[in-house]
């Protein structure tokens, strides 16, 4: 039996037809045409006698109670300024336990849904505590944050209930849209067109594709795409219909926002170095909005090395994926100093995490030792047991590059799309800087076979590799008075990074691609 939440207001007009949404077996729509994209919209209203509870999912859906709990503790922010009245657009990733839900599955990640939800706020002078709080989720088994992002702001905008006519409609509209494929697709929603770039696995198809389009190249696979690949204006502004280009794998944040809450922007290194090895991460942020677009941007400032622990774009305290976090190797977002001391507790030593204090809007980026002064206080008191961030890197910083962001940052004339290109298109050629002496030691284990030009990955050393690195060197600036000390920061560096699952998922990409590339040649 479908989950029936209660609607606050029963004098509301959309009463009836949120029970009627509930309850419908039949739709206007075809159903499995529509579940190859998403699961369900969710309306959730905050009822401040009983708190969080869904007024009503469209289509009407199966989901386990403990589903349904996580979808609402995850669909509010965990803390609420009544004085501020825009929106926020977030978006988390759960486990889910309801299988049996009728869609076509992730392949690549079966296991996990994600919600993608604006969590909206007005002042109502009938209500007890003069405003209304509600959130608009969409529910799907893909990882597109802006597209499904897009999607939730779109519905929102139009209809502050979000009544299931409405709903309805853009229900009406996706499962229109044919199954996800790779490439390019103009989709109608609203009455707009969307045109999404949608990743590939095939670097050989996609640029015979492009070539046929005469489209820049875009990139083979979901982790895959360089920074710096922005968004081009639309040709077809002329035209009467709102063309809208949306790229599935950007992320969802953008660095001319999120780098003035930083406490500092040299941390920035530090958050790339960790990211690679996928050790633990800890955003910790006003609001669930920052959270999310933060922890999308990091995973994006590392492409194409996915990365490789538990990522949780937005996780509170009371969800229980809480519990299933790992030790070692995770990138989580949260708002709550408390759920923060909590992980620090629950840490051993040598697997604390790096948290990265985010400020809230109003607040200027000031030197580390006056930012933030309260969560830094917490830091170092003994009894919270939270220790502050150790800051020793392994990576030189660039001066030019952060005496450039400042100064953009600063520069009131300085667009967005230009400091999100610099600073993608920086750790852009980082990454792949550094991952130059890795491809260039597994080009040495190509096989021997004729007519073949395929990797052996089995055949990959340690000992082979480091020596190699130790023959050819690295572009890559890594600290060191000397160079012999650089060599040696660069070699441990290399040896921490080839034992942590974001070199072993990078490597499994690059057999992907290889496999995918040999399938073609075969057919």
């Amino acid at each position: 039996m479908a989950f029936v939440g209660e609607v606050v207001d029963i004098n509301d007009s959309a009463f009836t037809a949120a029970l009627f949404a509930n309850d419908l077996q039949s739709y206007s729509f075809d159903l499995d045409a529509l579940r190859q994209w998403m699961i369900a919209f969710v309306v959730c209203d905050f009822n401040i006698d009983v708190g969080v509870e869904i007024e009503y999912m469209f289509p009407s859906t199966e989901l386990s109670a403990t589903d349904i709990q996580t979808i609402c503790f995850s669909s509010f922010p965990e803390k609420s300024n009544p004085d501020r009245i825009e929106d926020s657009a977030f978006h988390f990733k759960f486990r889910h336990t309801s299988p049996n839900v009728p869609h076509e599955e992730n392949p690549d990640d079966p296991e996990h849904w994600y919600g993608y939800c604006l969590f909206r706020q007005k002042r109502d002078v009938s209500a007890r505590r003069n405003f209304r709080q509600k959130s608009l989720i969409l529910l799907s088994q893909h990882e597109f944050p802006p597209l499904f992002s897009h999607i939730v702001k779109t519905v929102s905008m139009l209809e502050f209930s979000v009544s299931p006519a409405l709903v309805e409609s853009a229900c009406s509209n996706i499962a229109a849209w044919g199954a996800p494929e790779i490439g390019i697709k103009e989709l109608p929603f609203l009455g707009e067109i969307l045109e999404v770039h949608m990743f590939v696995y095939s670097f050989a198809q996609l640029q015979l594709r492009c070539r046929q389009l005469i489209m820049p190249c875009r990139p083979p696979h979901n982790c895959f795409p360089l920074q710096g690949l922005m968004s081009r204006t639309s040709s077809k502004a002329d035209l009467r219909v709102e063309y809208k280009e949306i790229h599935t794998s950007e992320p969802t944040g953008s660095w001319s926002r999120l780098a003035h809450l930083l406490t500092s922007l040299s941390e920035l290194y530090i958050i790339f170095e960790r990211a690679l090895l996928s050790e633990p991460l800890v955003i910790l942020a006003d609001d669930p909005a920052c959270a999310s677009e933060f922890v999308s941007s990091i995973v994006d400032l590392i492409r194409p090395v996915p990365f490789g622990g538990c990522c949780r774009p937005y996780l509170t305290m009371q969800s229980g994926e809480r519990s299933s976090l790992p030790l070692r190797h995770y990138l989580i977002g949260i708002t709550n100093p408390f759920f923060l001391k909590r992980i620090m507790s629950q840490g051993k030593e040598n697997s604390q995490p790096h948290v990265v204090y985010l400020a809230g809007p109003e607040t200027r980026r000031k030197a580390p030792s006056m930012f933030y002064t309260s969560f830094i206080e917490r830091a170092t008191d003994p009894s919270s047991h939270i220790m502050p961030n150790e800051n020793k890197g392994y990576i030189a910083k660039d001066p030019s590059f952060l005496r450039k962001l400042d100064m953009l940052l600063q520069d009131p004339g300085s667009s967005p799309q230009e400091i999100e290109r610099f600073v993608r298109r920086h750790f852009a050629l980082l990454s792949a800087l550094f991952l130059a002496p890795l491809n260039r030691y597994l080009a040495t284990l190509t096989s021997s076979a004729p007519d073949t030009n395929i990797i052996d990955m089995g055949s990959f050393s340690e000992d082979d590799f480091l020596e190699s690195l130790s023959t050819y060197g690295c572009s890559v600036h890594f600290k060191g008075k000397t160079s012999f000390h650089r060599h040696r920061t660069a070699e441990a560096f290399y040896h921490k990074f080839i034992r942590s699952p974001g070199f072993f998922t990078w490597l499994e990409m690059k057999m992907r691609l290889q496999n995918a590339d040999l399938k073609k040649a075969e057919e």
